[in-house]
């Protein structure tokens, strides 16, 4: 189909129209002047889609079509686009070069999800220009239609031939756990004056704890053997995802089991927390971990956060839970006495996408192995896809059965 065509699509598609309230349905996707249409091949659920089945959101423009880790491939490409060359977010003020508006049909792309303001090159969480699925309907569905603000923001990036369609869909996710590596803030000197000099990303030659085994976990223990880690821990629930942990990581990491204490009364859950940082201090040598690093949707995790970093080593914890509950009696004293830090992530900014494309291409990270094997497609109960958690490795919609 030439860029000029005038292109239309009928695309079975999942419609959000609140929590509990997912259908599917017939929809006409038409292809306008600086549109793209996209052919979704995979597309996985976020711990937002989960969060959004359940619970609303008020930035969500209802009815929409959720889905926004995704890789497709370009069907349509409107005839205007090519004259597209001012900029926004990602590319703001910047004149866009025919290079980066020469899409093609049959080429492969995923999708930054949040057209987002930066400032100094970072990414602005607040007041997005535009979030793929909340305001733009995303990829749960056979087809998709971008438009002209995530082409001119860089929000549709290319996938090289070396990148699977597994890897793709996850590289959003991916760069959401590097761009949490990138802000942890760890302290390694002083300067002359006394100001603390610091460091991002994991603490090289260190030892980190991830909790949790499903797909980001994974990512992050991949991650953090680039950040050259010395010690990489798992906390998981049953001797089966250590197991299913290590089939995919293979045997370099250390792994803990510790059953699931969600349902008892607080002073029990503290007094198995207590028995649990007294066993890892015994098997660290008291040192415990400099960073930490909450991959699981635990409350409870959240606590013992806290207790396991490093007493002296001004640690670092990272929570990408998607939490958005306090947690009961938190241990602070190590943020209080200036010794850590605690940071959340909410994405990621294009530029880390792009850096997690090129590693892959590169053979610096694999992210293979770390969705679930069960192949969902649109005739699956949408309930099940959101609710479900399978294996506990992310569940991926295949559009086309």
């Amino acid at each position: 189909m030439k860029a000029h065509d005038i292109a239309e699509f009928e695309s079975e598609c999942w419609v959000y129209d609140g929590p509990g309230c997912v259908r599917r349905e017939r929809q006409r996707i038409v292809c306008g002047p600086s549109d793209i249409v996209i052919r979704i091949e995979l597309c996985g659920r976020c711990g937002t889609d989960q969060r959004l089945f359940r619970e609303p959101h008020p930035n969500v423009r209802t009815p929409t079509v959720l889905g926004h880790e995704l890789v497709g491939r370009v069907v349509a490409v409107g005839s205007g686009v090519s004259a597209l060359r001012e900029g926004v977010g990602y590319w703001d003020r910047q004149a866009l070069a025919p290079e980066r508006v020469a899409f093609r049909v049959g080429q492969r792309v995923t999708a930054q999800a949040r057209i987002a303001r930066y400032r100094d090159g970072l990414m602005l969480i607040r007041n997005p220009i535009e979030n793929l699925s909340f305001q733009i309907p995303g990829g749960f569905a056979q087809y998709m239609k971008v438009p002209s603000s995530m082409i001119r923001s860089g929000s549709l990036l290319p996938v090289p031939d070396e990148v699977s369609d597994e890897e793709a869909a996850l590289v959003e996710p991916a760069a959401c756990a590097l761009e949490s590596v990138y802000a942890t803030p760890h302290a390694v000197g002083v300067d002359e004056d006394g100001r603390h000099i610091v460091r991002s990303g994991l603490r090289p030659g260190g030892r980190a704890l991830i909790v949790g085994s499903g797909t980001l976990a994974m990512i992050y223990g991949r991650l953090a053997r680039i950040e050259e880690v010395a010690e990489v821990w798992f906390i998981v629930r049953s001797p089966e995802k250590a197991d299913l942990l290590k089939s995919v990581l293979g045997d370099w990491p250390r792994v803990l089991v510790v059953p699931d204490y969600s349902a008892r009364p607080l002073p029990e859950k503290q007094a198995v927390e207590t028995a649990l940082v007294k066993e890892l201090g015994d098997l660290t040598h008291g040192e415990l971990f400099d960073d930490v690093v909450l991959a699981a949707p635990s409350v409870d995790a959240q606590r013992l956060m806290f207790l396991l970093l490093n007493p002296d080593g001004y640690g670092v914890a990272v929570c990408f839970a998607g939490l958005h509950k306090p947690c009961d009696r938190a241990m602070v004293d190590h943020l209080h006495y200036r010794m850590a830090k605690a940071i959340g992530t909410s994405g990621c900014s294009t530029l880390v996408m792009e850096t997690i494309l090129r590693w892959i291409r590169g053979g610096r990270l694999s992210l293979k192995g770390c969705t679930c094997p069960h192949r969902y497609t649109l005739a699956d109960d949408p309930a099940e896809f959101f609710q479900t958690r399978a294996d506990g490795r992310k569940p991926m919609l295949h559009p086309w059965g």
